[in-house]
């Protein structure tokens, strides 16, 4: 299963350096084509990053939305989003050199780097991308399929290494966004579809309880108003798979035998659920959040082509706290599905949840002395390892606080 295998960001809001599993040095806009490469243990399919309020977790999140922001529009449309450049860079990166967002995304073999900086105008575009393949058998070393710098740079043809000069006419687009388009470079197109189609998902109840129009819809939106559409589209084109979701899961989790779509005479688009055969139905308003997000979750987890990345920013809000470990063995089952599983990344900070993952899976995200984000694996403490060896959970041992680092008065 090809998966990402290392994340790495610098100077995005709390996170002025912080990387997860396997790193590279930072994006530098020359052809240096054999950079050392750290060759520290990957991420696994599923990654959950823990921490405590005001830590870095949402903004993991959104950095990673950064990236697919920057895909589908530019580095300034991205910016935008979130206030400005000056509203997303660290605000004590204040050298020059260092003034600067840089991302690094190691997937399966292939090593992706993006470096945004701002102009005199303080207008945000790409000062440096790269994009290369990791050769294990060569002591790391790599080979280059891409390299910009300010617009300009060098592009390779993997089938017969040609080199030709890029330039952009617009510096604040990605070169990923616009090569990832062309046939003749089989590779890039692969990996601009693998990071356009993630799956960031902040489902909000009470943005499916919005009345929506009759048409089926393919995939839950990051919001979740779209949850009656993506229903219908499981009626007519995946009905044996709804019924057995209701089934296997739904049913015995939260008692729901049947859900199925109503159009009305005035044009809405209405969800009913059944607890049992002959009783009247209920809807979207009666619906409780935490079911309507087991409902959700289990149509992101169940979709028959799902994204390939996928993640989860504190799904366990709203949910039942003997659901969440139900909610990880899905998870597991969906990332052992030969060929066609996700990868998964989500953060959380219910010990529940915690329990139920290995230490490896498991970062721990805390602030240095100067405010800014660190973050550390689980399975590197020996004493943690050995406790968990000894079958004391994760969760037990987060809230006992052999986890992350004691704050005295806390209030």
């Amino acid at each position: 299963m090809k998966y990402i295998r290392g994340l790495g960001v610098k100077n995005y809001r709390v996170l002025r350096d912080v990387s997860l599993g396997m790193v590279t040095p930072s994006p530098s806009g020359n052809n240096d084509s054999q950079q050392p490469f750290h060759t520290g243990d990957p991420l696994t399919p599923l990654t959950v990053v823990i921490g405590r309020n005001g830590y870095g977790k949402s903004t993991l999140c959104d950095a990673l939305s950064f990236i697919g922001d920057c895909l589908r529009g530019d580095a300034e449309h991205a910016c935008a989003l979130r206030g400005g450049f000056n509203n997303v860079i660290s605000t004590r990166s204040n050298q020059h050199e260092n003034h600067k967002l840089e991302f690094q995304i190691l997937y399966d073999n292939i090593l992706y780097t993006l470096c945004i900086a701002a102009d005199k105008y303080n207008i945000p575009y790409v000062y440096a991308e790269t994009l290369s393949h990791v050769n294990s058998d060569f002591n790391n070393s790599t080979s280059m399929n891409f390299f910009t710098s300010n617009g300009e740079g060098k592009v390779v043809r993997a089938d017969s290494e040609s080199v030709s000069d890029i330039k952009l006419a617009d510096s604040r687009r990605l070169v990923l966004s616009t090569l990832g388009n062309l046939n003749q470079f089989p590779d890039i197109v692969k990996f601009r579809q693998f990071l356009d189609s993630w799956y960031l998902c902040y489902f909000k109840p009470d943005a499916a309880r919005t009345t929506q129009t009759p048409g089926s819809q393919r995939r839950l939106n990051s919001y979740g108003n779209n949850l009656v559409n993506v229903v219908q589209y499981w009626e007519n084109e995946h009905k044996e798979r709804l019924d057995n979701l209701l089934k296997n899961i739904l049913k015995p989790a939260i008692g729901i035998t049947q859900i199925e779509t109503k159009s009305t005479e005035d044009g809405r688009l209405l969800l009913r659920f059944f607890e049992s055969d002959g009783e009247r139905p209920f809807y979207l308003s009666q619906m409780s959040d935490g079911m309507l997000k087991l409902v959700a979750y289990m149509l992101i987890l169940c979709d028959p082509a799902p994204a390939p990345f996928i993640c989860f920013e504190e799904p366990e809000n709203g949910l039942y706290h003997k659901l969440l470990a139900a909610f990880i063995d899905e998870i597991r089952k969906h990332c052992d599905q030969q060929g066609n599983g996700s990868q998964f990344f989500i953060t959380t900070h219910q010990p529940y949840l915690v329990d139920a993952l290995k230490p490896e899976e498991v970062w721990i995200l805390e602030k240095d002395k100067d405010g800014f984000a660190t973050v550390r694996r689980a399975s590197e403490d020996t004493i943690v390892r050995n406790m968990v060896a000894e079958g004391i959970p994760l969760g037990a041992l987060w809230f006992s606080e052999y986890l992350d680092t004691v704050e005295e008065n806390i209030f």
